[in-house]
Parts: structure tokens; sequence; C-alpha cells
């Protein structure tokens, strides 16, 4: 009898130490784990209870809002850059950049979150506050038409991103409702073609080839050059001028302007593959651009060491080239800031649900691309190309615009993609543009124009 007393006090005695272990396990060890675990049905209502905190552009207009436990957005328009919330499908944008933010578990002291968290009342989230002018994007929209690509407006003083359109945009208040028409969609509304878009960029990457020619003093912009026929032959590939110069033979600077793929290409395999790759990689291609929204890493060429034809090609914007608008931009802002690559961001200021500032952005630099020399070069001969050249149709009545076109290659059947960099004024730099319209052909008759409009516009809004 004693023995199986014994037995029954051994067997409870372990129960009880497994089950303490198993209490201790669950809310010592994983507790914070569960507590935060979306799946959690407590962690959902806490959610739909809170009061998300609003996000605003430049000028505190508001983008997307809080209204009886939904995300309502003001216009589609900054869909991309703002980005959606859902409990089904995750977040995107500034909603997952800034969600500790705006969700109200971050930028709350810690005697007012215990205050809260006693009270049981709901969370209130912080303000985001963004480097977007919704003023000017909507400039941009209707300049661009109904076409897909991409507008990026950048502050080249700061690097503060004034616009960053990207088409087709969607809804974001409607992301659970129209869920399987977007992802299924094949126009990619909600893909970001600003940061994520990755394109051939035609003859826009001539201003890197620039950029390293003139730098390591291979040339100057009054080197005289010659393309006679408008075409020329490497190792036995044919390269052609989309049009040929008027002239056989000009300067390196109307080279640029005229978009010389048969100067560009000799210029290519002068300068060799590591000078190429180096000031490529100087302005930030091949590697991911620091930013606050999902970004996609660009390429120089996925090919090493590249053949004489591959050099030729990517010298002049073709071969394996892959970059997106905002690359191309940061291209534009560092030639206008005297060869210094800003650091793009769009998040201009973060604030406590109370009003008071958490954080404040500060301008910042990815590192220097050229000598100051070498950038005053390139805008002159930008200026060119907007004086002389194929980018006439950027140019903004009173101020000096420099630009370059880019006509770029794309699906083959397809109309090649449409590309202006830009930047103004020449003197004394405020503002850098990209333009990108897919399938719309000619850069100088298709994104041309839609910089010279963004650019009034962006011109007069931004002293």
């Amino acid at each position: 009898m004693e023995r199986q007393i014994q037995r029954v006090g051994m067997f409870f005695l372990l129960s009880f130490v497994v089950l303490s272990g198993a209490a201790g396990y669950w809310q010592a060890w994983r507790g914070p784990a569960l507590a935060v675990a979306p799946g959690n049905p407590r962690v959902l209502e806490a959610e739909r209870r809170a009061q998300r905190g609003p996000i605003l552009d430049r000028a505190g207009r508001p983008l997307v809002q809080s209204e009886d436990g939904r995300r309502t957005t003001a216009t589609p328009i900054t869909a991309h850059v703002t980005g959606y919330f859902s409990y089904r499908y995750g977040r995107t944008g500034i909603e997952r950049a800034n969600n500790e933010v705006l969700s109200g578990r971050e930028g709350v002291p810690p005697l007012a979150r215990l205050l809260r968290d006693l009270s049981g009342a709901p969370r209130r989230g912080g303000t985001v506050q963004l480097t977007i002018d919704s003023q000017l994007q909507a400039v941009a929209d209707r300049a661009l038409g109904d076409v897909r690509g991409a507008v990026v407006v950048i502050d080249v003083r700061t690097g503060a991103v004034l616009v960053a359109l990207s088409k087709p945009y969607f809804d974001t208040a409607r992301v659970d409702e129209l869920w399987p028409g977007l992802s299924q969609n094949e126009a990619r509304p909600l893909y970001n073609r600003v940061s994520q878009g990755l394109y051939v960029p035609g003859s826009t990457f001539k201003l890197v080839t620039a950029a390293a020619a003139l730098d390591t003093g291979l040339l100057r912009p009054s080197t005289q050059v010659s393309d006679p026929t408008g075409e020329t032959v490497i190792d036995g590939f044919r390269i052609t001028d989309a049009e040929r110069p008027p002239r056989p033979t000009f300067d390196f600077a109307h080279a640029l302007a005229w978009s010389s793929n048969v100067v560009f290409a000799q210029v290519g395999v002068q300068l060799g593959e590591e000078r190429l790759r180096d000031y490529a990689g100087r302005f930030g291609m091949g590697r991911q651009i620091p930013f606050e929204l999902e970004t996609s890493p660009t390429s120089v060429s996925r090919t090493a060491p590249m053949s004489r034809i591959l050099l030729a090609s990517t010298a002049f914007g073709q071969g394996e080239l892959l970059m997106s608008p905002l690359q191309m931009a940061l291209v534009g802002a560092a030639i206008a800031r005297d060869g210094d690559v800003p650091r793009p961001f769009v998040v201009q200021e973060v604030r406590r649900p109370s009003g008071a500032v958490l954080a404040r952005t500060q301008p910042a630099t990815l590192g220097r691309a050229t000598t100051p020399g070498t950038a005053a070069q390139l805008r002159e001969m930008m200026a060119l190309a907007v004086e002389e050249g194929f980018g006439r149709a950027a140019a903004v009545p009173g101020v000096r615009v420099g630009g370059k076109t880019g006509t770029a290659q794309s699906v083959p059947g397809l109309p090649d993609h449409s590309w202006f960099v830009g930047i103004a004024p020449v003197e004394r730099p405020r503002l850098a543009i990209v333009v990108l319209k897919e399938f719309s052909g000619w850069g100088a008759e298709e994104a041309a124009p839609v910089a010279r409009q963004v650019l009034e516009r962006a011109l007069q809004a931004v002293p």
C-alpha cells in the first residue's frame, strides 16, 4: 500500500514539474513572441482598435488617415510611396517602413504607454511626414499620361524626393477587395517602378561613360571626335546611331548632345571594363540603394569579363545594363551637386502622437562620383544637349535646363522605352528629374516633353 502511495505521489510530482516547465516556457520564453504574433487573436483585436497614425505630404496635406478602423487615402497617385496596410496581405511602402510609429508601438514615452495599457485605451499612432509634394505628383501624373512608367524629382541640395510617381497605381484603401485583380494584372500595378523597376537605360547611361572619360583625363569636352557614317564595326558587330550627327567631325560635348552611339562605343573600349565599372559603382550602380522604400539592386553587367562588343554596347547604354529610375535620378543629382551622390530619402519627419518630433531626416551622401570640375563640364554638356541636341523638348523658357534623352530596347517586337534625365537650373541646380515611359518610342519625343511640364511647375514650387 505504501508503495502505491509513493508511486501516485511521484506521478503527481512529475506532472507538476512538467506543467510548471511548460508554463514557464510559454510564459517566460515564448510569451513575448506570442504577444506580438500576427496570428494571435488578441494582437489582431488590438490592431483593429488602434488608431493608426496619418501619413502627410511635405506641406502637411493628408495622404493616408484612419477612419473607423480603416485606412483611407486622399489620392491613389502616391500609392507606391505610402504603400498599403492590410490585415490579410501585410504592408508595403511607408506603411511597412514606419509601421512601429504609425501603429503606436514606438515613439510613445514609457509612462504614457503604461497608463494606456492599464486603462485599456486603444493605441494611437504617430505621424509620418514625407518629402513628397502631392501637387507636383499630380502634375507629373497628368504629364505622363495614360502609360506605364515613372517620374522622379529630387531636391539635389538635400536628396529629398519630391516626386515618386509609378504608373499604373492603385487604391490602397481597397487592396483587400481588389487583390485578385491587382496581383494578377499583367501591368503590375503593385510594382513600384520608381525604385524596383529595372530597365535598360539607353543613352542616359552616356552620362556615366562621359563622366569616366572626363574624370580620368581620357577626353575633354573640346576633344575632336569623328562619326562620318553613323556606324562602326567592333569585332564584327555593327553599331549604328539612332540619328546620324549633322557633321562628320565635332567635339565630345556635341557627341553627347547628338547622342553618338559610334563615339561612345569607341570611348567605352578605350576606357576599358575596369574603369567603366568603377565609375558606374561610384554613382551607386551595381548594388541596392539605401532608401526607405523597397528597392531592386541595379546591374552594369552580369558577364565578367566583358567582351569588347559588350563593353562598347554598355558604354552607349545597351548591353546588360539594368537601372531603376531612382538610380538614374541619382546620376543627375550627383552631376548637379559637383559630383557628390546624395542619399535619397522620402521621410521628412516622424512625430509622436503628442506632436513632438521623434526624428527628422538629415541630408547625407553616398560618396563622390566625380571631381567638381568634371561635374561642371557635364552640366554644360547636358545644357548643350537641350539647347542644340535631342533634348530640346525639355527646354523651359527663361531657365537653362540640362538633360540627356534615352531610347532603350525593350521586349522584342514592342516599342522602345523612352527616358530623360535632367537638371535645372544649370548654373545653380536645385532639381534633378527622370522620366521613364515604357514602350513609348523615342525619348526626345516622349520623355523630354514630360520633363519640361514637371520642371516648369517644380521650379516655381521649390525655391
